[in-house]
């Protein structure tokens, strides 16, 4: 376990995180780039793990490779947004992965098609 869970926040927290990862999964798919989610794990466990710097959560075995490059997704501590979810670049910009209705943000879309 990375950190002390405390119940309910974090459930719902982990819940919210899930939810993210399944509906990123959907749409990936429905581009037909279902394989970039790669879940590196034998054992079929989600690994969900605290960022420190900031609290976000994210799964640490559940990786978005975009040109063969990992891009890690971050769901920002106590998010109240229906997909709290952020792809950081290697640059450090923050990504908003999804619309409000679960579609794709465009900013994502368009980093999903070109890599920047």
């Amino acid at each position: 376990m990375s950190y002390k869970r405390v119940i309910p926040r974090d459930l719902f927290n982990e819940a919210s995180l899930l939810k993210c990862y399944g509906q990123l999964y959907i749409q990936l798919e429905n581009l037909g780039m279902e394989d970039c989610l790669q879940h590196s794990d034998d054992e079929n466990l989600f690994q969900i793990e605290q960022d420190w710097g900031g609290g976000g959560l994210t799964l640490q075995n559940v990786v978005l490779l975009i040109r063969g490059e990992p891009v890690q997704l971050l769901r920002p501590l106590n998010a109240r947004g229906p997909y709290p979810l952020y792809a950081i670049t290697n640059d450090e910009e923050e990504i908003s992965v999804f619309n409000d209705d679960g579609s794709l943000d465009e900013d994502m879309l368009a980093f999903l098609q070109t890599g920047t």
